[in-house]
């Protein structure tokens, strides 16, 4: 099983973004760093330790996730991509004959499998396993001071082709919607105490 570990929400200004979905919705943020050159981020805590990251590209030269983030972003904010924790990345490794990258920025250490970009989800899996990064991400939310309580995500919309998404993603814990047309994650439903809300 996978396990749907965060989206990325492309913005070109991180304040503002941060105080849109605040006025909008009543979901905080906290800061967050640079996970991979040219690209700064904040976090969105929802239900532990899953979470929306906001990210933006401020080098575009940088690197090739920030190039196509500069790219999606370029007419405005959009859903970048999103990631799923497996249960063992070598594994999924194996199966894909991808080779797992290394990361870490300023925000932890983790491997990676897949690229950052749009057309699909990529793979993370981190030094810390999922039940103990739970206690951080709980000071995150407490630290974020969301008006609304969001929980869980409720369904992630995935454009492309079904069978190849399938073949890629595998099963996930929370409902895929899949609607064919652009390869691309077209839409997130949040749960909250004031009703789901949807991010596009």
């Amino acid at each position: 099983m996978n396990f749907l570990d965060h989206v990325l929400l492309g913005v070109r200004d991180l304040e503002e973004a941060a105080g849109r979905l605040r006025r909008e919705w009543g979901l905080g943020t906290v800061p967050g760093g640079s996970p991979v050159p040219g690209v700064a981020n904040a976090v969105v805590p929802l239900a532990p330790p899953v979470y929306l990251e906001l990210v933006t590209a401020t080098d575009a030269g940088a690197s090739a996730a920030a190039a196509r983030l500069a790219a999606v972003t370029a007419a405005g904010d959009r859903l970048f991509t999103w990631a799923a924790e497996p249960d063992d990345l070598d594994t999924r490794a194996a199966g894909s004959g991808i080779e797992p990258l290394g990361g870490g920025g300023d925000t932890g250490r983790w491997r990676s499998l897949g690229e950052v970009e749009q057309s699909r989800p990529f793979f993370i899996e981190y030094d810390v396993a999922r039940a103990g990064r739970v206690p951080g991400w709980q000071h995150a939310y407490a630290e974020a001071a969301h008006d609304c309580a969001p929980g869980r995500v409720t369904y992630l919309q995935v454009g492309g082709d079904v069978s190849d998404v399938r073949q890629w993603v595998g099963e996930v814990d929370v409902p895929l919607r899949l609607v064919g047309g652009e390869p691309r994650l077209a839409a997130v439903g949040i749960a909250t105490a004031r009703g789901e809300i949807v991010v596009r």
